[in-house]
């Protein structure tokens, strides 16, 4: 169930209250995946204060900066740790009203269960692909990526693995195991993170904003709604000041664009514009600036 109008446009008031928020100030949240009922839920777990929400609506919107890594097979890549990261946390965690908001609402995971994901196709205007690009300049208008610009999402480490989609791809990709829930005294548990990287057969992808989807999947309960990312690729050595903050700017119209036109349903077109005038005067901070995430 979606928050009435006038709540949704609270939440756009709060975006701006992130968004003013100095350096210091922004919040990095990872995935946070819990369970209500027989059902996967999203929300954000906070690496910086190890605290974790699921808003009204869940959280659905993610970003990210993808940086240039000096080879050509990965010419842009999030920086270790990595990302997207994803949490699942204790039972004892999620009824702790310190740690968690809400408390003693959702379940935790089974433990020694994988969690699974896949791309999503996404319907933009008369298109339907997995992978869509938007310069970063004029308003928010997200096309399909290039033919020849892939995205993949890599596990390093022991048992790996690398799943990706294309600017041609358009429907549901299967993706991976992120991990198996733990067991023992923290079962259901999950702390890991992929690598996001995105290349373009012989070149370098334009810079700007890429946007693709996935849903998360566990066995035993119901799919989760889909997820949206929305990264951002640059070399920021090579932006002024004035310029990377303009490129942040962008990056939180992207992201207030996506929440409003694909991961809510409908709303007045009031409180859209109202989303979209806050997003345009400052940085969203649902994401790092071009830094490691922490944990």
């Amino acid at each position: 169930m979606h928050t009435p109008y006038v709540a949704r446009c609270g939440a756009a008031f709060a975006i701006l209250a992130l968004a003013t928020a100095s350096p210091a100030e922004e919040t990095h949240y990872d995935v946070l995946v819990t369970s209500s009922g027989t059902t996967l839920v999203i929300g954000g777990y906070d690496d910086a204060a190890t605290t974790g929400t699921v808003p009204a609506d869940q959280m659905r919107v993610f970003g990210g900066e993808v940086v240039p890594t000096g080879t050509t097979s990965a010419p842009y890549e999030s920086a270790s740790p990595g990302e997207p990261g994803f949490r699942a946390a204790t039972q004892s965690f999620l009824d702790n009203p310190s740690l968690m908001t809400p408390s003693s609402v959702y379940t935790a995971l089974p433990g020694g269960t994988p969690l699974t994901f896949s791309f999503l196709p996404m319907s933009i205007n008369a298109a339907t692909r997995n992978l869509y690009y938007w310069s970063g300049t004029g308003s928010v208008a997200f096309t399909p990526a290039a033919a020849d610009v892939s995205l993949g999402l890599t596990k390093q480490g022991g048992g790996g693995w690398a799943a990706g989609i294309t600017g041609t791809s358009a429907g549901v990709i299967p993706g991976n195991t992120i991990q198996v829930t733990s067991t023992g005294v923290s079962a259901g548990t999950v702390h890991t993170h992929l690598f996001t990287s995105i290349s373009q057969a012989g070149g370098t992808p334009d810079q700007g904003f890429y946007l693709y989807s996935l849903q998360l999947g566990m066995t035993g309960l119901q799919s989760s709604e889909p997820l949206y990312f929305v990264y951002g690729a640059l070399d920021p050595d090579a932006l002024s000041p004035t310029e990377l903050t303009d490129f942040e700017v962008a990056h939180g119209l992207a992201e207030v664009w996506v929440e409003n036109n694909l991961a809510a349903v409908p709303e007045p077109a009031g409180c859209a514009l109202l989303g979209l005038g806050l997003a345009a005067v400052a940085v969203i901070s649902r994401r790092a600036a071009f830094r490691p995430a922490a944990g």
